[in-house]
C-alpha cells in the first residue's frame, strides 16, 4: 500500500511562501499609500487657494436669497476638514421695499461645501447655516452705507403669481414663491437662535431653530423646527410635494402639523395657490381655551370670552376666502355636537369673520357660555365687573343648533332649536321652541354694542308649564304651589354690569294661572276680619280657579299692577309693589264673595259687600289685615 505524502508539511510550506508574498507587497502598499496621502495635502493645499472664490458665491448666493446686496462686516474664515466650510461674520442684508423693507443681521454665517467640486476648483454650495440672525423693520437705514455684493441679474425672481387685494393667505402664498425662486439650487437652509420682528406689531419670535430643506423642482420641501411665540413654544413640520408647482396653481399634496400648549393644528390634503389659495383635506385643531388661543395668534382685542376648551375634526375646503368644515366632529368639553361650518375671512371691507353652519348636540351647557360672558356675581364687587360683549364687534355668526337637552342655568330644556347671529355688532341668542318647566317655551336675548352703551333686552315665553317647578327659576318660595301657567316677561336695560342690570332695567312680567293652588291663604280666611301672620310652608294651600299678575318696574322694586284671585266663594283683586332686594310686600285690595241665593225665594240673591283686606311684610311671612264687612245687603 503506497503512503500518502504528510499533508501537514505541504499545507506548512504553502503558507510559507504566501507570508513572503505579502511581505513583500506591503512595502509598495505603504509606499503608494504615503504618495496618495502626500498628493491629496498637495491636491488639498492648492484647492485651499482657490476656495477664495467661495466667498463671492456665497455672498452672491446670499444676495440671491435676499434679493439685495449684502454686507460682511466681519472676517471671513475656511475649513477643509472634515468639509469644506466657508464661514462670515457680521453679515448684513435688507429685504423687500418700501413700508416692507427689513434688515436682516446675522452674527455668523456657515456653508458647506460640495467635497469633490471643491476638489475640483468649483465652489458648489450644500447648505447654509444663519447662526443668531436678526429680522427686523429696516427703518431709518440707509441701504447703501457700506458696500457690498449685488444680486446677479438672474437671481431677480419671476414676478409672484396674482393674489387678491388685501388676502394675507394670498400675500402668503406670494412670499413663498418668491422665497422658493430665491432659494432654488441651495438644498438646505438652517437657521439657530434666530429673532424675528413682525413689522407694525410689538410681537416677536424668538429662539428659532429650524431647517428648510429642498433640492429643488419637482422635489418635496420640508420645512421642520422650534421657536417661541408669544411666550410659549412652539414645534412646526410641513411638507409640501412640488411647491413651485403649488405657487404656480397647481394642486400638490400638503402636510402640516404645529403644536403649542395652546393650540394643536394638523392638516393633510392638497393645495394650490394660483390666482388664488385652495386647500382641500383633513384638518383637526384643538386647544384648552378658545380665547387664550385667540390671544396667544395675536389677534388684537379679540375679546372672546373663556367658554373653555375647542377641539375640532372635519374636512376643510378653502377656495380664497372662503372655508367649509363638512363632516365637522365639534367637542366643546362635555358638550358634543356634529355638522357642517363655513367661514368668510376678514376682508378689508368689513375687516370681521363671518361664520355660519349647523350644528346638532345631544347635549347643551348653555349656561357655561353665559356664565363666560355675563359671570354671576357672589359679591358686592362682582356686581361691578364688567360684561364681556366687545366680541359681538368682531365676528358675525348665522349659527343653527339643535340639542336633545340643554342646561340653562336653574332648569334644563329639551328638544331645543335655537339661532345665534351677529352682526354689527348686535347679538341675539333666539331659542325659538322648547320643552321646560313640564310645558313649551321660548326665549330671546339681544345684545346691542353698536350704541356707546351696550343695551340688553330679555324676551321670554313659557305656555302650559307647571307651577310646581317655577321655583327651580326664581329661587324662592313661590305664593302659586300648583296649577298650569303661562308667563310672559321682558326686561330691557344696560348690557355693562350686573349691578347696572339690577338697579336700571325695566321690567313687565304677566302670569295667568288655572285651577291651582295658593300657598298661606287658607279657606275663609279673606272673609273674617282681623290680623293674622301668613305663613306659607305651615298653611294648608287654597284651591282657585285662576289668577291674574301683571308686573312692571324699574330695577329691584316692581309695581304689581293687577292681581286677580278667582276662588269658588269669590274673587280678590288687590295692587301694590314688592322690593326684591329683601322681598318687601304691600298690597292693597278688596274680596268680592260669590253671590249666593237666598233661601226659598226664587231669582234672588244675598249679595255681600266687597272686604278689604292689606298684605305686608317680607316674604315668605307677610302680615294679612281683613277689614270689617258691613254684612250683606
Amino acid at each position: 500500500m503506497t503512503e500518502s505524502p504528510p499533508p501537514a508539511r505541504r499545507a506548512t510550506e504553502s503558507q510559507s511562501h504566501g507570508d513572503k508574498r505579502r511581505r513583500g507587497l506591503l512595502p509598495i502598499a505603504l509606499g503608494l499609500l504615503a504618495l496618495l496621502v502626500g498628493l491629496l495635502f498637495l491636491a488639498l493645499s492648492q484647492v485651499s487657494l482657490q476656495l477664495g472664490d467661495a466667498r463671492e458665491e456665497l455672498e452672491a448666493r446670499l444676495a440671491h436669497l435676499a434679493g439685495r446686496p449684502v454686507h460682511v462686516d466681519g472676517s471671513v474664515s475656511f475649513e477643509l476638514l472634515p468639509r469644506p466650510t466657508a464661514i462670515l461674520t457680521d453679515l448684513r442684508a435688507r429685504t423687500g421695499t418700501g413700508d416692507d423693507a427689513q434688515l436682516l443681521t446675522v452674527d455668523r454665517v456657515e456653508a458647506d461645501f460640495a467635497l469633490l467640486p471643491a476638489l475640483l476648483g468649483r465652489a458648489e454650495i450644500r447648505r447654509v447655516a444663519l447662526v443668531r440672525p436678526e429680522l427686523g423693520p429696516a427703518t431709518g437705514i440707509d441701504p447703501g452705507a457700506a458696500p457690498g455684493r449685488a444680486p446677479p441679474a438672474e437671481a431677480q425672481p419671476a414676478p409672484p403669481a396674482r393674489v387678491p387685494d388685501g388676502a394675507a393667505l394670498g400675500k402668503a402664498s406670494g412670499d413663498l414663491r418668491l422665497f422658493l425662486v430665491r432659494f432654488e439650487g441651495l438644498r438646505e437652509l438652517d437657521i439657530r437662535e434666530g429673532l424675528a420682528r413682525l413689522p407694525g406689531r410689538s410681537d416677536s419670535v424668538s429662539n428659532i431653530n429650524a431647517s428648510f430643506d429642498w433640492a429643488g423642482r419637482g422635489s418635496a420641501a420640508r420645512l421642520t423646527g422650534s421657536a417661541v411665540w408669544n411666550g410659549q413654544p412652539v414645534r412646526l413640520d410641513a411638507r409640501l410635494d412640488r411647491p413651485l408647482a403649488f405657487t404656480e396653481g397647481e394642486n400638490a399634496p400638503l402636510r402640516l402639523s404645529l403644536s403649542a400648549p395652546a393650540l394643536e393644528i394638523g392638516f393633510e390634503g392638497n393645495g394650490s395657490a394660483g390666482e388664488i389659495l385652495q386647500l382641500a383635506g383633513a384638518l383637526s385643531l384643538s386647544t384648552p381655551s378658545l380665547s387664550r388661543a385667540i390671544d396667544w395668534i395675536g389677534r388684537e382685542n379679540a375679546g372672546v370670552p373663556d367658554f373653555g376648551a375647542l377641539a375640532i375634526q372635519t374636512q376643510i375646503h378653502l377656495v380664497d376666502d372662503r372655508v367649509s368644515f363638512g363632516s365637522a366632529a365639534l367637542d366643546l368639553g362635555e358638550d358634543k355636537a356634529r355638522g357642517a361650518l363655513e367661514m368668510l375671512l376678514p376682508r378689508p371691507a368689513s375687516n370681521v369673520p363671518t361664520l355660519s353652519g349647523t350644528l346638532a348636540f345631544e347635549a347643551l351647557d348653555l349656561s357655561r357660555f353665559s356664565r363666560a360672558i355675563a359671570p354671576a356675581p357672589k359679591t358686592a364687587l362682582d356686581f361691578q365687573r364688567p360684561i364681556h360683549t366687545d366680541f359681538l364687534r368682531k365676528i358675525d355668526l348665522d349659527l343653527r343648533l339643535s340639542a336633545k337637552e340643554a342646561d340653562l342655568g336653574r332648569t334644563t330644556a329639551r328638544d331645543v332649536a335655537a339661532t345665534i347671529k351677529s352682526t354689527g355688532g348686535v347679538g341675539t341668542i333666539d331659542i325659538g321652541d322648547m320643552t321646560v318647566l313640564g310645558g313649551r317655551g321660548d326665549l330671546r336675548v339681544t345684545v346691542d354694542t353698536s350704541a356707546p352703551r351696550a343695551d340688553l333686552i330679555v324676551a321670554a315665553g313659557l305656555r302650559d308649564i307647571d307651577m310646581k317647578s317655577l321655583k327651580t327659576l326664581t329661587g324662592t318660595a313661590m305664593p302659586v304651589v300648583s296649577g298650569r301657567g303661562e308667563l310672559q316677561l321682558t326686561l330691557r336695560g344696560p348690557a355693562t354690569n350686573w349691578g347696572e342690570i339690577a338697579l336700571a332695567s325695566r321690567t313687565e312680567a304677566k302670569l295667568r294661572v288655572r285651577d291651582g293652588q295658593l300657598a298661606g291663604v287658607e279657606r275663609g280666611m279673606l272673609k273674617t276680619p282681623g290680623l293674622r301672620p301668613i305663613d306659607s310652608a305651615a298653611s294648608v294651600p287654597e284651591p282657585f280657579r285662576r289668577t291674574d299678575l301683571a308686573l312692571v318696574g324699574v330695577g329691584p322694586r316692581l309695581r304689581i299692577d293687577k292681581l286677580s284671585i278667582v276662588f269658588d266663594e269669590g274673587e280678590a283683586t288687590a295692587d301694590g309693589q314688592i322690593d326684591l332686594r329683601n322681598g318687601y310686600l304691600t298690597m292693597r285690595g278688596q274680596f268680592d264673595p260669590t253671590k249666593i241665593e237666598a233661601s226659598g225665594v226664587s231669582n234672588s240673591f244675598t249679595i255681600s259687600k266687597p272686604i278689604g283686606f292689606k298684605l305686608d311684610g317680607e316674604w315668605p311671612k307677610p302680615t294679612l289685615t281683613v277689614s270689617a264687612s258691613d254684612g250683606p245687603t
